[in-house]
C-alpha cells in the first residue's frame, strides 16, 4: 500500500473513531477525564511490555485499557468519600500514574522506539510503516487495521446501547428509574474509550488523542442540536481536519497528528465564533437587539409619560430624550429611527410621539392607566360610584 495512502487511512479512521465515543465525553462533561485515562495507559503499556517481554503482544492493548478503566474506578471511588470535590482526584492520580510510565521508559527501555516525545505526540508515519504480516507477505499498516477494528466496535457500541447511552448520558436518574443501570452503562463506555486511546497512542500520543475525542465533538455541539446530528456532525469534523492537517503538514513538513490536531482546534475557534445561535458574533448580535428593543420600549415609556401636558414640547424631542434619560446622541438617534420604523412611535416636526401600538406594547410591559389611548373615550364615573 502507498505511504502517503496509508498516512491518510490511518488520519482518518483514528480521527473518526475517535470523535464518535468523544459526543458523549463532551455532553457527559468528562473531558478531562479524557486526559487522565490517555496519560494513565502509559504504566499500563510499560508494564504488559515487562511482563511478556514482547512490543506486539495483543495483550499490550489489553493491559492499558485496564488501566484506564482502573484510572475511572479510582477517581469515581474517591468522589464517593466527599473528600475531594472537581477535578482534584483526578490531577492528583494521572501525573502520578503517567510519570511511573516515563520513568520506566527512560530507564528500561531507552533503546527501543518508545521516546517520551512519541508518547506524547506519537508517530502517524511510523505507524504506517508498520506492517502487519500474514506469515511472510505484509497486508498494510498493523495501525490502520487495529483503529478500523476500534471505529467497528465503537461504531456497533454506539448502535447498540443508543438509547441507553442518551438516556444515562442527560438523565441519570430517570435511567435508574426505567431500569437502566447508569453504573454499568458507564464503564462499559469508559471501557470502550480506554481501549480507543490505546489503539490511537501509537498514531498520535497521549495529547493529540485528547484533541481528537473532544475537538470535532465541542465543534459539533456548538452547532447542531440533536445528539444524531452531533455524531454525523463531529464525524464529519473529524474526516475533514484528518485530510486538511495532512495537506498541511505535507506542505508545511511538520508533524502531521499535531497539524491535524490544529486543524480541530481551528474548527472549534470558528465555531465558536460564528456558529448561527450560540456563537460569540451571533451573542453580540442578539444582545445588541435585546438592547434596542429595550431602549424602544423605553423611549415609547418617556413619550407616554411626557404626552400630555405642557411639560410634553421639551421633552417630547430628541435632545429632550438625551437629557432625560442621559443617552448619547448616536445611540438615541439608533432607537428614535428604530421605534419610528417599527411604529410604535411617530415623529412630525421633530416632536416624538407615541402611537396606539407603542401603548400596546408598553401596557403589556408596565399596565398603568397612562397606556391607555387617549383618544378612547373612558366611561364617566358617577357621584354614586365615588361614594
Amino acid at each position: 500500500m502507498n505511504l502517503i495512502l496509508s498516512i491518510i487511512l490511518i488520519a482518518v479512521v483514528t480521527a473518526v473513531a475517535c470523535a464518535i465515543p468523544g459526543t458523549f465525553l463532551v455532553l457527559r462533561r468528562m473531558s478531562m477525564v479524557t486526559e487522565g485515562v490517555s496519560h494513565s495507559i502509559l504504566p499500563g503499556l510499560v508494564l504488559a511490555m515487562m511482563i511478556f517481554g514482547t512490543q506486539r503482544a495483543p495483550i499490550l492493548v489489553l493491559g492499558p485499557a485496564l488501566m484506564g478503566l482502573a484510572l475511572v474506578v479510582l477517581v469515581e471511588a474517591i468522589h464517593r468519600t466527599d473528600l475531594l470535590a472537581g477535578d482534584a482526584p483526578l490531577g492528583v492520580i494521572f501525573p502520578a500514574l503517567f510519570s511511573i510510565g516515563v520513568i520506566i521508559i527512560s530507564r528500561r527501555y531507552a533503546g527501543i522506539p518508545l521516546s517520551e516525545n512519541s508518547v506524547l505526540i506519537g508517530d502517524i508515519n511510523l505507524a504506517a510503516l508498520t506492517q502487519l504480516r500474514v506469515g511472510d507477505t505484509a497486508i498494510g499498516p498493523r495501525t490502520l487495521y487495529v483503529m478500523s477494528a476500534i471505529l467497528v466496535a465503537n461504531v456497533l457500541f454506539t448502535v447498540a446501547l443508543f438509547k441507553e447511552l442518551k438516556v444515562t448520558t442527560f438523565d441519570p436518574g430517570l435511567a435508574s428509574s426505567v431500569g437502566i443501570r447508569p453504573a454499568i452503562v458507564h464503564y462499559a463506555f469508559m471501557a470502550l474509550v480506554s481501549i480507543t486511546i490505546v489503539g490511537a497512542f501509537e498514531a498520535v500520543g497521549a495529547i493529540l488523542v485528547v484533541g481528537l475525542l473532544i475537538a470535532p465533538a465541542a465543534t459539533a455541539y456548538l452547532l447542531c442540536r440533536t445528539l444524531r446530528g452531533m455524531l454525523i456532525t463531529s464525524a464529519v469534523f473529524a474526516t475533514v481536519s484528518a485530510l486538511l492537517g495532512f495537506a498541511l503538514a505535507y506542505v508545511l513538513d511538520s508533524a502531521t497528528s499535531a497539524t491535524m490536531a490544529m486543524m480541530m482546534g481551528l474548527f472549534f475557534l470558528l465555531a465558536l465564533v460564528f456558529a448561527p445561535r450560540t456563537g460569540l458574533v451571533a451573542r453580540l448580535h442578539t444582545r445588541r437587539r435585546r438592547r434596542i428593543d429595550f431602549a424602544t420600549t423605553l423611549l415609547v415609556l418617556h413619550l407616554i409619560h411626557h404626552a400630555e401636558g405642557e411639560r410634553n414640547a421639551p421633552a417630547c424631542t430628541a435632545e429632550g430624550v438625551m437629557q432625560h434619560i442621559n443617552w448619547a446622541p448616536e445611540f438615541a438617534g439608533e432607537v428614535i429611527q428604530r421605534a419610528v420604523a417599527e411604529g410604535v412611535i411617530t415623529e412630525h416636526h421633530n416632536v416624538l410621539m407615541p402611537t396606539l401600538r407603542g401603548r400596546s406594547r408598553c401596557r403589556s410591559v408596565m399596565p398603568w392607566e397612562g397606556c391607555e389611548d387617549p383618544s378612547i373615550d373612558q366611561p364617566a364615573v358617577t357621584s354614586e360610584e365615588n361614594q
